[in-house]
Parts: C-alpha cells; structure tokens; sequence
C-alpha cells in the first residue's frame, strides 16, 4: 500500500520483523499492508490513492482497437 509517512518512526522493513527501517516524515513509501494500516490507524501516515490518467487509459484502449485488424475470410468455392 502506498503511504505518506505524517511522523519519522521506526517499524519493520518488511513481514518477517527481522529488519527495521526509518520511515522519514514527508516521504512517501510502498509498505505492506498489515503495516501501512497500524500507520494510519496510529496516525503516522496516510493511503495514498495512485490515480491513473484518463488520458492514458484512452490511449490505451485506442491502441488496442488499432492493433486488431479486421479481414474478410476468402470464402472457398
């Protein structure tokens, strides 16, 4: 889960716990879930919702419309 670090603390690196790491206030980090939800629910950081761009979704699904080619089947006679 992508959050925004609100207080400098120091929490595990990853699920084990077998390494910590200083999560710095202002930065913003991809954190585990289980993790990323003690940070908001203790108020240390908040969800960040990556929003994706209208623009490249159309260009997207333009893209692959062009892509496919439509042909007549030669029927055989």
């Amino acid at each position: 889960m992508l959050i925004k670090v609100l207080k400098t603390t120091i929490a595990s690196k990853d699920e084990s716990g077998c390494f910590s790491k200083e999560y710095k206030k202002g930065e913003t980090y991809e954190i585990y879930d289980d993790l990323a939800n003690v940070f908001i629910s203790q108020g240390w950081g908040e969800k960040l919702v990556e929003k994706k761009s209208i623009q490249k979704l159309d260009n997207k699904a333009i893209t692959n419309i062009e892509n496919k080619s439509f042909t007549k089947k030669k029927s055989k006679k």
